[in-house]
């Protein structure tokens, strides 16, 4: 049976599942690993358009706002360092370059890229993140520059990009082989399962992986978020697998 019969026959066929334990170890591997792209698929595209978006806002705000920039042993300079403040989509994008703390009005703030003294704070649904200006030395940038950076950046993008797709994908293989190499070591506490080996075990509890891992593909493509998604990820692994083992030849 080919890769993709395995994929939709697991959705929902625990029967089917029990099967696929005689199988060759290294076909399991290779189904989590397409396992893993599905799961990595959610939270990369999340981020994509996240970083795209950031980088459209920033480069239009740099070039209505930015006159000349520079950035001496650890603080910055903007123009003549008067404080503005700009609404772009869900972010506000807020200058204060004479300031070394976030301004009280802007603590309240969810979605906040503000640029300080000596560091710039991002602020989203992920929590608050803070970036040290490096101790540089460097010469005054003017608007020509900035737009020169900013057109390196655009450039440079789809390369960054998939340098980061691979490190999602990374991610996402670990967490879907300890996943399945934990549950396989434990379902050796089932009576049904107890008598066979690990390979076998390996193989039901990687198949049973399919539909929560579709589940999840799907709730992130349509940003529905809901609380311990991990560990409802885990059950319904464990409730596929219960399935599975039931429908088990039994020894005669």
């Amino acid at each position: 049976m080919n890769i993709f019969k395995q994929f939709w026959f697991s959705l929902y066929s625990p029967k089917t599942i029990s099967r696929y334990r005689l199988q060759k170890i290294g076909k399991t591997i290779f189904f989590l690993f397409l396992l893993a792209i599905l799961y990595t698929l959610p939270g990369f595209f999340s981020f994509e358009k996240n970083v795209k978006l950031q980088v459209n806002n920033v480069s239009h705000l740099l070039k209505d706002n930015i006159q000349s920039i520079s950035l001496n042993k650890g603080a910055i300079s903007i123009n003549d360092n008067t404080p503005f403040e700009r609404n772009i989509g869900d972010y506000k994008y807020a200058f204060y370059p004479n300031e070394t703390v976030i301004p009280s009005k802007l603590k309240n703030e969810q979605f906040a890229v503000v640029v300080l003294k000596n560091r710039v704070i991002i602020k989203n649904d992920k929590g608050e993140q803070d970036f040290p200006y490096p101790s540089l030395k460097s010469k005054k940038i003017n608007k020509a520059d900035v737009s020169n950076f900013i057109k390196n950046i655009k450039e440079a993008l789809p390369v960054f990009l998939i340098a980061l797709f691979f490190l999602f994908y990374l991610g996402s293989s670990i967490f879907i082989f300890i996943v399945a190499t934990l549950l396989a070591f434990l379902t050796a506490l089932f009576k049904s399962t107890k008598h066979l080996p690990f390979r076998q075990r390996f193989a039901m509890v990687s198949y049973s992986l399919t539909l929560p891992t579709v589940i999840y593909l799907l709730l992130g493509l349509l940003k529905i978020n809901i609380p311990f998604q991990t560990l409802i990820f885990i059950l319904i692994t464990v409730a596929m697998y219960t399935l599975t083992i039931k429908n088990l030849p039994t020894k005669k």
